[in-house]
């Protein structure tokens, strides 16, 4: 179970290969929420308990830190971690935290850092976003030489798990209307599609909450955006609640690993 499969499950899309970016921005003062569009609220933070064919696999937690300054732009970070605990720790330990700087004007990534433990294994990295390309860099445990490669895709944006899931939170469709990102997980480039389906009331250790539903699915994009199969890799769903936080409330997704589910458990925001 790895971050980027918990955090595509966050994001809407279900990538499942590893990738990483970094830690912060320094804080400016300013405590300004940014436009709803953005889909995060500065000091919010949420916890999640994570289910893997029913049984308990692993908890995530997400974070939203304050508005601040970063390559002369505004920018919000949001850092999580993603772990295996009781049997699936017990079966293999994975331990995934990652920190995304966010450009407050247009919602795209900067900046993505993660370190990932698998086993006794790690891999640290650091993406850059410019414009249209990603430079990744990363370093493997056993491998200790820096390995590096690049992602163009023209003049597409490229949004990775944090960010994505902020659009999702951000968008405001009238149901049927079915909005289409290309994700970065790895190596690996997705289209993801999301269709809202309606809304609904659904049960969280919260409580009943009224809630918006979308499903989507995720398809193996080539670097030219043409897809390698018309079949979608990984089929989903999400229940925000449906108030101006659009707290992810709900998670599912069927992956090769099994159906995946995330439940809120905390939410908090200033």
């Amino acid at each position: 179970m790895r971050r980027t499969l918990l955090l595509a499950l966050l994001a809407g899309c279900a990538t499942a290969d590893a990738m990483t970016v970094p830690t912060g921005a320094p804080k400016s003062g300013l405590a300004t929420a940014p436009n709803n569009e953005l889909g995060l609220n500065p000091g919010e933070s949420m916890a999640f308990e994570v289910k893997l064919g029913g049984i308990v696999a692993g908890e995530a937690q997400l974070a939203v830190g304050e508005i601040g300054d970063l390559q002369g732009k505004r920018v919000i970070v949001v850092t999580s971690r993603a772990a295996t605990t009781g049997a699936a720790e017990l079966v293999r330990h994975v331990v995934d935290e990652a920190s995304t700087a966010i450009d407050v004007a247009t919602g795209k990534p900067l900046t993505l850092d993660a370190n990932v433990e698998t086993g006794d294994k790690k891999l640290t990295s650091h993406a850059a976003f410019v414009g249209t390309r990603v430079e990744v860099n990363f370093t493997k445990s056993d491998d200790p030489v820096p390995h590096g490669y690049k992602i163009e895709l023209g003049k597409t944006p490229i949004f990775e798990a944090h960010s994505a899931m902020a659009q999702l939170r951000g968008w405001r469709p009238t149901p049927g209307t079915t909005k289409q990102v290309f994700i970065i997980g790895g190596r690996r480039v997705w289209r993801v599609d999301v269709v809202l389906v309606g809304y609904e009331t659904v049960g969280s250790v919260l409580g009943n909450r009224r809630a918006v539903h979308f499903k989507g699915s995720s398809f193996r994009a080539r670097g030219n955006l043409t897809l390698e199969s018309s079949t979608p890799g990984r089929t989903f769903e999400v229940w925000l609640s449906d108030d101006a936080d659009r707290v992810p409330l709900k998670l599912s997704a069927t992956t090769e690993l099994g159906d995946i589910t995330m439940e809120l458990t905390d939410y908090s925001r200033p």
